[in-house]
C-alpha cells in the first residue's frame, strides 16, 4: 500500500493546479480535487476512481502517434530527465480545450532514486485564444502592410484566394473596419451639378 506524509497530502489537494501522484510503475496513487474536477468537466464521472489507473497508457493515448513524447516522459518516470512539458488539444466536450502537461520525478532526496512523478495539469485554453487572435491580427496587419494587386479601372482588391473585393469588403474582412457611407464635395459636383451651388454657400452657425 502506498502512504504519503499527511501535510504533503493535504497540500497537493489544497492546490487549484490540477495535480496527480504517479508511483514508479506509472500507477497513479493520489489525485486532487481540481484534477477531479477538471475530468469531471471533461464527461469522466466525479465518482470515477483515479487510483490504481496506469497514467502511462493515459499519456500513451494523449501523444497520439508521438512515441518521442510519450519516452520524454518515460525518462521523467525514471529519473533521467527532471522535466517534461506538452500540450494538447481535447476534444471530448465542445468547444474543445488546451491543457497543458507538466511532470517532475518525485524523491526523498535529491539523491535519493524517484519513486515516480508528480503531473501538473492546466487549462490554456484562454491563452491559446490570446495567441491564435494575436497571430490572427499579426497576419492581417502583414496583409494591410503588403503590396496589395489592386484593378486600375473598377479598383477591386484581389485577395489570397484569387477573389475580386471591393475595397470595402476586403478592409472589413482583413481589418474589421465599418463604413459609413458619404459623398464627397468632387463628386457632388461632377454627379448632381445642379445642386453643386450649395456647396458655395457658407456654413451657416
Amino acid at each position: 500500500m502506498h502512504t504519503l506524509d499527511i501535510s504533503y497530502h493535504e497540500l497537493i489537494h489544497a492546490m487549484r493546479q490540477c495535480i496527480a501522484v504517479v508511483d514508479a510503475g506509472g500507477v497513479i496513487i493520489s489525485v486532487n480535487h481540481a484534477w477531479i474536477q477538471s475530468a469531471y468537466d471533461e464527461g469522466v464521472p466525479q465518482s470515477f476512481n483515479w487510483v490504481g489507473i496506469n497514467f502511462m497508457q493515459i499519456a500513451d493515448a494523449l501523444s497520439g502517434e508521438d512515441e518521442q513524447d510519450l519516452d520524454r516522459l518515460q525518462a521523467v518516470l525514471q529519473g533521467i530527465s527532471t522535466y517534461y512539458r506538452n500540450e494538447f488539444r481535447s476534444s471530448c466536450i465542445q468547444p474543445s480545450r488546451w491543457f497543458q502537461i507538466e511532470a517532475f520525478p518525485l524523491r526523498n532526496g535529491a539523491r535519493e532514486e524517484p519513486r515516480g512523478m508528480i503531473v501538473c495539469l492546466s487549462d490554456i485554453s484562454r491563452s491559446k485564444q490570446l495567441e491564435n487572435d494575436l497571430m490572427t491580427a499579426l497576419s492581417q496587419i502583414r496583409t494591410l502592410r503588403g503590396l496589395l494587386p489592386i484593378c486600375a479601372v473598377c479598383k477591386r482588391i484581389r485577395d489570397d484566394d484569387d477573389l475580386w473585393n471591393s475595397i470595402e469588403s476586403f478592409l472589413q474582412k482583413h481589418a474589421h473596419t465599418e463604413f459609413t457611407h458619404d459623398i464627397c464635395p468632387d463628386c457632388i459636383r461632377r454627379l448632381y451639378p445642379k445642386y453643386s451651388s450649395i456647396l458655395d454657400t457658407p456654413t451657416h452657425q
